[in-house]
């Protein structure tokens, strides 16, 4: 029988405080509350208050801009990540580089950007011979989809290199080894009037719970986005603006994603206007965005629904990960190359990223100077 996992997501008043927990359960009983996620405040407090810290978002000082700036300016769109940075064993490697590695990277460079066009690419050793693989590109919208991206880009690949090494070189992927991989990210920027345009995470996309603002509600939100924008942290909303806002947070520990209410004004979840908070991967707000139906929006998917691709007729059960998997158009577009494994790649215009901020040594590599 399977383990089916569940997560709940409740306030508790006890006493004069307010808790809110993340609870776990495993094929309907509860096994353990996340201490991560746990935040108590005085009951009379706004629901914000509980997430006045979000450890999640990124620190960005002077010297990490500078950084972005000298990768736009050189054009610096490949990043390879150094045969030394991690330990020796493939399966280290592939654990490290998609945990962490990727994901840290691909999050400082989404800041100040509409989106990314994502690329992964893994050099194979395998019988004395060498072969590079390399996925389509995949666009990230949303900084809390990153995860999500690459865990997809990561376990397609990975399928796509065994069977091919299963059908050429009569070999299993453990006798692989990976220990060098390129990350390719195309920055497509804000310009003065993209930030509109952020879009919610695409766990909440799928849900088609959430729309552009109906023409009674947009006075309401620019108003509420006045005082949400404001560098006065903590400034309270005016009593008078009767609406519900929400906003998101991840799980430290399961890296779960979930919507979370920030102001409760209205009772009436079906009249009264309901907004989610869009903020970009350092927690600035980039605006709100209108929730036409909020027990959907909110609503927990459920994993017993089967939905097969009619492409390649795979299977899941996750709605964001079939998103995932259509817009890589099934994997038809990866590539692989065979190399003379004795070469030796020459680069100019290289960017060592410093191990001050990344745990990891990247190289940027910049594009050919005119």
């Amino acid at each position: 029988m399977s383990r089916r996992t569940e997560s709940r997501f409740i306030f508790d008043i006890e006493e004069n405080t307010r808790i809110f927990r993340h609870q776990r359960f495993v094929n309907g009983s509860r096994r353990t509350d996340c201490p991560s996620c746990e935040s108590r405040v005085p009951s009379n407090e706004p629901y914000s208050h509980h997430w006045l810290n979000d450890p999640n978002s990124i620190q960005l000082g002077h010297d990490e801009k500078a950084i972005l700036k000298t990768i736009d300016d050189q054009h610096i769109e490949t990043f390879i990540l150094c045969d030394s940075s991690l330990p020796a064993r493939t399966n280290d490697f592939l654990l490290d580089a998609g945990m962490d590695a990727v994901p840290q990277l691909l999050r400082f460079l989404s800041f100040g950007t509409e989106k990314l066009d994502a690329t992964v690419g893994f050099y194979v050793d395998v019988k004395k011979e060498r072969m590079y693989y390399e996925s389509s590109p995949l666009t990230i919208e949303n900084h809390l989809d990153i995860g999500e991206a690459v865990d997809m880009i990561f376990s397609m690949l990975l399928e796509k290199i065994s069977n091919y090494v299963l059908l050429h070189q009569r070999v299993p992927l453990e006798a692989c080894v990976i220990r060098r991989m390129k990350l390719t990210v195309r920055r497509h920027c804000h310009t003065s009037t993209s930030s509109c345009n952020y879009k919610l995470p695409l766990q909440y996309r799928v849900k088609n719970a959430a729309g552009g603002s109906k023409t009674p509600n947009t006075d309401l939100a620019l108003i509420a986005e006045n005082y949400l924008k404001h560098p006065e942290k903590g400034r309270p909303i005016p009593q008078n603006l009767k609406l519900n806002l929400y906003c998101f947070r991840v799980c430290s520990t399961s890296k779960e994603l979930y919507a979370v209410p920030y102001l409760l004004r209205g009772e009436d979840v079906e009249n009264t206007p309901t907004f989610a908070i869009k903020t970009d991967v350092i927690g600035g707000f980039c605006g709100l965005q209108e929730v036409h139906n909020i027990r959907k929006f909110l609503r927990t998917d459920t994993k017993d629904r089967v939905t097969e691709c009619r492409q390649c007729q795979a299977h899941f059960v996750d709605r964001v990960h079939f998103a995932l998997h259509k817009q890589i158009d099934c994997g038809r577009g990866f590539m692989v190359w065979h190399m003379d494994k004795e070469a030796i790649e020459l680069h100019e215009n290289c960017l060592p990223l410093p191990k001050e901020f990344f745990k990891y040594e990247w190289i940027g590599v910049g594009g050919k100077r005119s």
